[in-house]
């Protein structure tokens, strides 16, 4: 009865952390979320993607292609709360609460009740998880997924009912993301070769016999392949790989870039520096050091993602105060319990594979390293607890523990709320939404407003904003209008997307229509008008409006 009134707690903590201000803070929808939206949209309005594709197994968008169920997911959830940020997030915080609670069954398969809600606490505040828990982070689904695999998987011990579970959230991981498409065959390996030789079931004592459990396990995976195949034929041969292919060709040029400028800079004869400096040697050495920046303690403990869209910067992905009883936790359940200790280092081991083949460390596409690290930090901050209760210092540590965990969690939600929209707002296309907000206030007065699309995305975050009717969005877009001087624009409504450049003489020849608004770039010609960035007063935009006449007009700062 206790460990369950202590469980509920900390949900009820993993919630509040989660949904408070949720369509708030972060205050506007970044680039994908509207993508996720606009798609679910689409899918609830006409049965189709963005580009009239019915009921696709991927989703194009910003010349790249989506996983199919963070978009059906989302269809439900714009049906009942609208098309709002909200609405939008709303699902991906619900996972993220049921992540928490299945961490709490994953680690009662190794420990204790204590040290599971231990365990179960430590994801509940996490930093990481709880940003990731407050956009719609694909990542946060698909690790909710794996855990689940994982979960069923170890529970089976090699019972095939439990094996074809595990299977097909694994197989729900693969359609929800697309790093667990390299993660899970290397994870699914080693997980067959622990449970191989770990074939008793973790909750009982009943051994099968090993050839049984090869042959469940091989069965389960024939399965997974099977459900796997139309992922499998998109990834081949329909672009389903395409951001890994992306990010691949960024790494190819940078690595190409360092293999040139390491043979110039060095004196050795042209063959050995061939030998030394080529894109073997270069590529593996990235991949190394991006490997092990993702277990560093300065991405842990002190910088953390670098990204303020993906993180809230300034500090790592975890508590500094985890670092001492990480280090307990690791060494004392490798000495106590080795097989435990084996799984969940074999567990942070492989999971920043597929974002170190791809990039530096990354907080969503190595999001599926938790929660094995809270596994050690809840085992050192339990080992801790057992000695001082030896000494008679069992209240003082509680107490000071408490207190600093409350301290950690005070300054993150401070950092959050207080600091974090401001610093981080044009991370999240703040700069669209701004601009569509100023422009709403005042169509009223106008015939005519146009928008620069400098930043990506203004055509979207216009259709998802003013949630405009798809058919009508899909049409202007494929069929933009050209203007006297040649320029094409997309025209919704009253409204123009597209650049003016607008300079001195364009603005001498009254470019800009009477009784119109124009929001341009910062490199057009200076105006007295300008919306200016929320942290450091950068112009984001510059702001021109014309009378009845085609002069200029109105000199308010935003």
């Amino acid at each position: 009865m206790k460990k369950n009134k202590l469980l509920l707690l900390i949900l009820l903590l993993a919630f509040l952390l989660r949904v408070f201000k949720l369509g708030d803070i972060p205050a506007t929808l970044y680039g994908d979320e509207q993508a996720f939206a606009w798609n679910a949209y689409n899918i609830l309005k006409l049965g189709t993607d963005e580009y009239g594709t019915p009921y696709p197994l991927q989703f194009r968008s910003f010349d790249d292609y989506k996983a199919p169920i963070p978009v059906y997911l989302l269809v439900p959830f714009i049906k009942f709360f609208g098309l709002n940020a909200w609405g939008i997030r709303l699902p991906i915080t619900l996972v993220s609460i049921l992540t928490v609670v299945i961490t709490f069954f994953l680690a009662r398969l190794f420990f204790g009740n204590k040290i599971s809600l231990l365990i179960t606490f430590l994801l509940a505040i996490s930093p990481w998880h709880i940003h990731l828990s407050r956009g719609y982070f694909e990542a946060t689904l698909a690790l909710l997924w794996f855990i689940l695999g994982v979960y069923f998987f170890l529970k089976s011990g090699g019972k095939i009912k439990e094996l074809i579970f595990s299977m097909i959230f694994f197989c729900l991981s693969l359609y929800s993301y697309f790093t667990p498409r390299i993660l899970i065959p290397i994870f699914l390996v080693f997980l067959i070769w622990y449970g191989f030789y770990n074939s008793l079931h973790l909750g009982g004592a009943v051994k099968r016999h090993p050839r049984c459990v090869l042959t469940a396990y091989l069965l389960s995976i024939v399965l997974l392949v099977i459900v796997s195949l139309p992922l499998i034929h998109l990834s081949i041969f329909q672009s389903g790989f395409s951001r890994f292919t992306k990010l691949s060709e960024t790494n190819k040029q940078i690595v190409e870039q360092t293999v040139n400028r390491e043979r110039n800079a060095s004196n050795l004869p042209v063959l050995w520096r061939t030998v030394f400096h080529n894109k073997a040697t270069v590529w593996l050495r990235t991949v190394k050091n991006n490997y092990l920046e993702h277990l560093s303690p300065n991405f842990w403990y002190i910088y953390g993602d670098n990204s303020l869209r993906y993180f809230t910067g300034n500090m790592g992905m975890f508590y500094l105060l985890e670092f001492p009883f990480f280090l307990l936790g690791l060494y004392s359940l490798w000495k106590e319990k080795k097989k435990t200790a084996l799984f969940f280092i074999g567990w942070l081991l492989l999971a920043p594979i597929p974002a170190s083949v791809v990039g530096r460390s990354f907080a969503v596409r190595s999001l599926a390293m938790l929660p094995a690290p809270f596994v050690f930090v809840g085992y050192g901050i339990y080992k801790a607890y057992y000695f001082l209760n030896k000494i008679k210092f069992r209240m003082l540590y509680s107490m000071i523990i408490s207190l600093l965990f409350v301290i950690s969690i005070v300054t993150l939600l401070i950092k959050y709320y207080l600091e974090y929209p401001v610093y981080a707002a044009t991370w999240w296309g703040w700069e669209n939404k701004k601009a569509l907000d100023y422009t709403k206030e005042r169509e009223k007065d106008l015939d005519y407003i146009f928008l620069s699309d400098f930043y990506t995305g203004m055509p979207l975050a216009f259709a998802v904003y003013n949630q405009s009717d798809p058919i009508e969005f899909r049409d202007a877009v494929n069929n933009p209008i050209t203007m006297a001087d040649g320029r094409h624009l997309i025209k919704l409504g009253k409204y123009y997307i597209g650049s003016l450049d607008i300079d001195k003489e364009r603005l001498e020849k009254k470019i800009i229509p009477p009784r119109s608004l124009y929001l341009g770039r910062p490199e057009e010609a200076d105006s007295d008008e300008n919306i200016n960035a929320p942290d450091d007063g950068r112009i984001i935009f510059k702001i021109y409006q014309t009378d009845e006449r085609g002069d200029l007009v109105g000199k308010e700062k935003v």
